[in-house]
This record gives structure tokens, sequence and C-alpha cells, in this order.
């Protein structure tokens, strides 16, 4: 049914736009009635074969959502109830910003793939927190954090730290983002002393 009827309909829209009408779709059909309670019930396993503990956090499972689909923290609990053993939230950075200019999400149809070029586009951290603070579930989050376009590499460290120390109550691990190929002289900051 997908591969006949759904995907040929969601082709015909640009992918970021695909996207946003997911997420939102998501949003309201878990504020019906039992709708998390069945999802959760549909998806979520309580197997204890497949929990692993990595420096000292104890996974359900080693099925993870990474960053980028839920950049800004909205729908942790909706997500959770499709029996991801973490979810990653950003990458999110000090200030919000708009990222690149669009389009800047491209099919690639033969490969089954997406090209990615957002750029760090997200609501800013504070934002992120004060969504944190009301989530419900008790799924493990991970802090995906960036600095801004507008901040220099040599002030990159600041970016960082703001977005640690925001986010450090609220989340359960941490990633450094400085690999994001479209974010001008982001990969700098790989190299071993700047990383440092």
């Amino acid at each position: 049914m997908y591969k006949l009827l759904i995907r040929p309909l969601l082709f015909l829209f640009d992918p970021e736009s695909i996207h946003h009408f997911t997420f939102n779709f998501l949003k309201l059909v878990c504020q019906l009635p039992g709708i998390k309670l069945l999802l959760t019930r549909f998806y979520v396993v309580q197997e204890k074969s497949l929990q692993r503990t990595l420096f000292g956090i104890t996974f359900s499972n080693p099925v993870g959502l990474a960053a980028g689909f839920d950049k800004d923290a909205k729908l942790i609990d909706e997500l959770a109830c499709f029996g991801f053993g973490f979810i990653e939230i950003g990458t999110l950075t000090p200030i919000a910003q708009p990222g690149n200019e669009k389009p800047r999400l491209f099919r690639l149809p033969a490969d089954g793939g997406l090209v990615n070029r957002m750029g760090f586009n997200n609501g800013g951290v504070s934002a992120a927190v004060g969504r944190l603070k009301k989530r419900k579930s008790q799924v493990i989050v991970g802090g995906n954090i960036g600095k801004n376009k507008i901040t220099p590499n040599e002030s990159a460290f600041d970016d960082y730290a703001k977005c640690f120390e925001a986010l450090y109550p609220y989340v359960d691990y941490f990633v450094v983002n400085v690999s994001s190929p479209n974010k001008p002289g982001l990969r700098e900051l790989q190299v071993n002393e700047p990383l440092k």
C-alpha cells in the first residue's frame, strides 16, 4: 500500500513540506484519547535481551531516532510511543536560526535516500528546554549541540558551553556536532586543538 499509493502521493510535494506535514499530523493524532497507549502497546517492546548499557546509561534497546527529525524537542512523548531506545534532539544552537535557504532537502529516489542541507535550523536551546521540562516519557534523550552560523570558530566554545549548560539537567547524553558539511568552516573544529 505504501509503495503503490502513499509514497507516490508524498512525492508530489517537496520533502521538507512532507516532513512538517508528518510532524504536525503525528502531533495531532496523538492528542486523540487512547492513541498514545495504542501505539505504545503495538511498538514498545520490553525485552531484557535488547537492553544496552553504554557510558553508564541503560538503553531499553539499541534502536534510536537520530538528531534532525525532532530538532526542537517538540515530539518527545509522541515519538517515545514508537519504541525507540533513545531520541536525539537537535542540532540545537544558543539562539534560533533559520538554517540554509530553501530548497535544502533533496530526494535521491534511485538510492532510496535524502540529501540534507538544512544548516542547523532550530528554535534555539531555550525553547527546547521549555518543552523538555514538560515531557512525560522516560525515554533516553540525547542533546545534539552546535554553534550558531554567525559565531566565529574562535568563539565556538562559548556556543557549545551555553547549549551544554542549558540542556544538562534535561538530557541523558550529548553529541557535539562539528561535522556538518554545509556549515561554513565548521569542519575546521574537527582537528585536535579546536576540538579539545
